[in-house]
């Protein structure tokens, strides 16, 4: 899970152009299987392996994902997932035009989905309030794009049962929080796990947010909370 990918002070989710890089080039030497968030999904729906596959997505629309994440993306023929908070589609503070996301969308490299329109905490919402928040925002995409989308973020990773059902009945196939860990067969495709990578994360942690190391840490913290 990944923001921006710039140098930005006043981003502590900011990951810098060059240590997004090493990463990139980490993924390819180790030759990791770099695939779609949304043939992720279709694998767990279909009982399929998954083996060991990596997905990227990044959240919010920054339009540093189209500046430098985007030819980067190219470069290395690796898929990604960016999560817009379609409020913010070309508005001031360094977000995407529609133009831009159009543009990565066409390509087929880049999936264009809905992680709401305003960016509020799900969870503290009425169930009208959230459905507005979850279906406008996927028409706002669906006519902008020209397709269905059919992936969702839920922005602070905050969600209720309510809210997993709300995103499901809207014709979602899938869901990503932000909690830590490893995707597995019994992964519920509406709670999907994510590793954040942000400025904090030195080249080692980052390494082990790609591999199982990231499970026992996870469970080494629950452990310490216990």
């Amino acid at each position: 899970m990944y923001h921006s990918i710039s140098d930005r002070q006043d981003l502590f989710s900011a990951v810098s152009p060059e240590a997004f890089r090493k990463q990139m080039a980490y993924l390819a030497g180790k030759k990791c299987p770099v695939i779609p968030l949304a043939e992720l999904v279709r694998r767990l729906r279909a009982h399929e392996p998954l083996g060991g596959s990596v997905a990227l997505t990044f959240d919010d629309g920054y339009r540093d994902n189209y500046t430098t994440v985007f030819p980067l993306l190219k470069q290395y023929d690796f898929p990604a997932t960016i999560f817009v908070t379609t409020d913010l589609i070309g508005k001031d503070g360094g977000y995407c035009t529609a133009e831009e996301l159009r543009e990565m969308h066409d390509s087929g490299l880049i999936s264009i989905e809905p992680h709401t329109l305003s960016h509020p905490k799900l969870a503290r919402l009425s169930r009208i309030e959230a459905a507005h928040e979850v279906r406008k925002s996927r028409r706002v995409l669906q006519d902008m794009l020209g397709t269905l989308p059919t992936l969702f973020a839920y922005p602070y990773g905050s969600f209720s049962e309510e809210t997993v059902e709300l995103v499901c009945e809207t014709g979602f196939m899938g869901a990503v929080t932000v909690k830590e860990g490893t995707v597995g067969p019994d992964t519920d495709v509406f709670r999907l796990p994510r590793n954040s990578v942000d400025s904090s994360t030195v080249f080692s942690q980052f390494r082990g947010k790609v591999s199982r190391a990231i499970d026992w840490y996870v469970a080494c913290k629950r452990f310490i909370r216990i």
